[in-house]
């Protein structure tokens, strides 16, 4: 991602929501901008409404509103300490209704210039897909939508350690547990290729698309 000399200067509030779920990459992004931008980054938890209408009494709403509040207290602290690792300034904000309506209203109000989102979160019946929300953010929202592709993201094998987890990982679920990693893995164009010896004592080589996380597993015999 790149920003021009002209661009670098259109943004001085960035938003970024969160549900409280793993979107390490969408804040990267979002820093990476506010960097350049020497931007405040501001970060939002929005309690879904809905998750409390499904408690049938009071009390059981209200426990569900302070657990939600607490997530999201949790949420943009994780936010906050990653933005002033980089010397950035922050605004946090809590707050309650559908998630987004809120975020527009929040954008609004506080004059945000751009919002960064993931295209997926979490799911179920007392959380927000944040993916459909990011959709509802676009469609309502004046601020320009930065959208990061969770899915994408979470394929992807960047370095070394994450090579030698999905190896283990991809062995695992053939039914073999990796006991040594016996030399540093090895990048080549676009493939990881780690080499493994499992409890066993057998050997094999792993090759990993590094964009796609794609692997196929090759067991290498003595002579």
């Amino acid at each position: 991602m790149s920003l021009s000399v002209e661009a670098s200067n259109m943004y001085d509030r960035i938003l970024v929501p969160t549900d409280g779920s793993e979107q390490s990459a969408v804040v990267s992004h979002a820093l990476n901008v506010a960097e350049l931008c020497d931007a405040t980054v501001h970060a939002l938890y929005v309690v879904d409404e809905k998750a409390l209408e499904y408690q049938p009494s009071e009390a059981g709403r209200e426990e569900t509103r302070e657990a939600r509040k607490s997530e999201g207290e949790e949420a943009v602290a994780n936010i906050v300490e990653a933005a002033e690792d980089r010397g950035l300034e922050t605004v946090t904000a809590i707050e309650e209704g559908t998630p987004s309506e809120a975020i527009v209203a929040y954008a609004d109000d506080e004059n945000v210039e751009m919002i960064v989102m993931g295209t997926h979160g979490r799911s179920g019946v007392d959380r927000y897909v944040l993916g459909s929300v990011t959709e509802q953010v676009v469609r309502k929202s004046e601020a320009p939508v930065l959208t990061v592709n969770l899915a994408r993201q979470r394929r992807a094998v960047r370095d070394d350690e994450t090579a030698v987890e999905r190896a283990k990982a991809v062995l695992r679920e053939e039914g073999h547990e990796v006991a040594e990693v016996p030399e540093a893995p090895y990048r080549e164009s676009n493939t990881w290729l780690v080499r493994t010896v499992t409890a066993d004592g057998d050997t094999f080589n792993v090759h990993i698309d590094a964009a796609s996380g794609e692997s196929r597993v090759a067991q290498i015999r003595s002579e």
